[in-house]
């Protein structure tokens, strides 16, 4: 690449910094992590559990185990662990701190790593006695890590800048509810050590929508109500606006929280059923809102505005999210049953596959320092940068969809659109982990083209 070819302006340069301090780097352990349990965890199981069901694949019996595992993998693994390294490098910046530094990062790394990882193997693949220990200990080990990650950001937020304003209010919200998921993944670890190694399918269901909705979901609000806005042109949205929608949200995850209350089960019913259907409001509301579903990203340079599709793609996912679960939880307020379960499993993996996994590679291309250098060039994305939209996309509509159909038509045929779908996702993120890998690659050669590019603009300046 020659000088030539990057396209700079002088507050690209100052934004890129030169020499990072070294805490800033710890976010791509984070990063890294997350990636290597969803390829290595996350996304194998999802292919391989639709194959135990058919009988092609053995191990049948291990199939519920398998299915929680999954979920952790994906939640605490996946998303968890790249929201958590993110917010622990975006937050302070909003709030005007000093970043915080690898003392206190690492050690929250290695907790959540712990954790998410003997969580994944351990549930599935070692019985009696020892995986029991292996459960609690990775239960203590995320619970430690969860609350030193709400602990940080809400001292962070609390001494910064930003007060009155969207994304701080959605912070905090965030960072109240990575409290309440550390309370819960000790709780979920404890009582599936008693239970032949699984979590109660209520409380498990109960977290998933509070980590989804809420823990992960208030910092993917806060994130892009900072920035996505901007990226297409907009004014940043004020409190005022976002305030109805958010309190919808976490009003609606609170009473879902609360639902496990030692109630009758027709009560438990409609408590969840109306937190369900407060969350998919909020959902749905904050997505225009806070994200965006139009617009062309004009205030990108065009190296970047393909990243953009992944930012509408994903808040698109949250209204089709939103939708189902005010569906579901409608018709369960109404009846005090258990009602829609396709309906509720397509709208966590509408959140899961389609919000979260989309955003995901999406947003890193567009804030993550080791794409900014990259972000520079002048040359059109290739077919690399490209091709993850397409394959993560076909992974949620046919994952989605899959889960609509169950109970309609040929089941064989829904489970290998699961499994195509977890196939098709796994290329994506395979693709995207390439991404940053070459972009780690390049990051000293860029690093140069763009001091002497801005030493040479300066040098030009009158």
């Amino acid at each position: 690449m020659r000088q030539d070819d990057i396209q700079l302006e002088p507050p690209l340069a100052i934004h890129a910094d030169v020499t990072p301090a070294v805490e800033d780097r710890t976010y791509l352990g984070f990063v890294g992590a997350a990636l290597l349990i969803a390829l290595t965890g996350g996304f194998v199981i999802a292919t391989a559990l639709p194959l135990i069901e058919t009988g092609a694949l053995p191990g049948v019996e291990r199939t519920p185990r398998l299915i929680q595992a999954h979920g952790w993998a994906q939640v605490q693994g996946w998303a968890g662990l790249f929201v958590a390294g993110m917010s622990l490098r975006l937050i302070p910046r909003f709030a005007g701190r000093k970043p915080i530094p690898a003392r206190l990062t690492l050690p929250i790394l290695a907790a959540l790593v712990f954790s998410a990882a003997v969580r994944t193997g351990a549930q599935p693949f070692i019985d009696g006695r020892a995986g029991e220990v292996a459960l609690v200990a990775a239960g203590l080990a995320g619970g430690a890590g969860m609350a030193a990650v709400a602990a940080v950001l809400a001292v962070t937020l609390r001494a910064g800048r930003g007060r009155g304003e969207t994304w701080k209010a959605l912070a905090m919200f965030g960072a109240a509810w990575w409290a309440a998921w550390a309370v819960y993944t000790v709780v979920a670890a404890l009582r599936a050590s008693g239970n032949g190694l699984l979590t109660p399918l209520p409380l498990d269901e109960t977290i998933t929508w509070i980590v989804m909705l809420a823990a992960i979901g208030n910092f993917v609000w806060a994130v892009q109500s900072r920035s996505v806005p901007v990226f297409f042109g907009r004014k940043v949205p004020p409190l005022r606006r976002t305030l109805a929608p958010a309190l919808a949200l976490n009003g609606g995850v609170l009473l879902i929280a609360i639902s496990q209350a030692s109630w009758g089960d027709e009560t438990r019913q409609r408590v969840l059923g109306i937190g369900l259907a407060m969350a998919g409001i909020g959902t749905a509301a904050l997505a225009p809102v806070a994200g965006s579903l139009w617009g062309k990203a004009t205030r990108l340079r065009p190296r970047a505005r393909s990243a953009s599709r992944f930012v509408i793609a994903a808040n698109w996912w949250a209204v089709v999210a939103g939708v189902l679960l005010i569906y579901a939880g409608s018709r369960s307020a109404w009846s005090g049953q258990y009602e829609a379960f396709p309906a509720r499993d397509a709208a966590r993996h509408a959140l899961g596959a389609g919000l979260i996994t989309m955003l995901i590679p999406g947003m890193a291309q567009l804030i993550a320092p080791i794409f900014a250098l990259g972000r520079a060039e002048g040359r059109p994305p290739g077919l690399l940068e490209r091709l993850p939209f397409w394959l993560l996309l076909s992974a949620a509509i046919l994952r989605v969809a899959a889960a609509l159909s169950r109970g309609h038509g040929n089941n064989d045929l829904r489970l290998a659109a699961v499994s195509l779908a977890g196939v098709l996702a796994w290329l994506g993120l395979s693709l995207f982990a390439i991404m940053v890998l070459r972009a780690l690659r390049a990051e000293p050669r860029m690093k140069a083209l763009l001091a002497d590019s801005y030493a040479a603009a300066k040098a030009r300046q009158p």
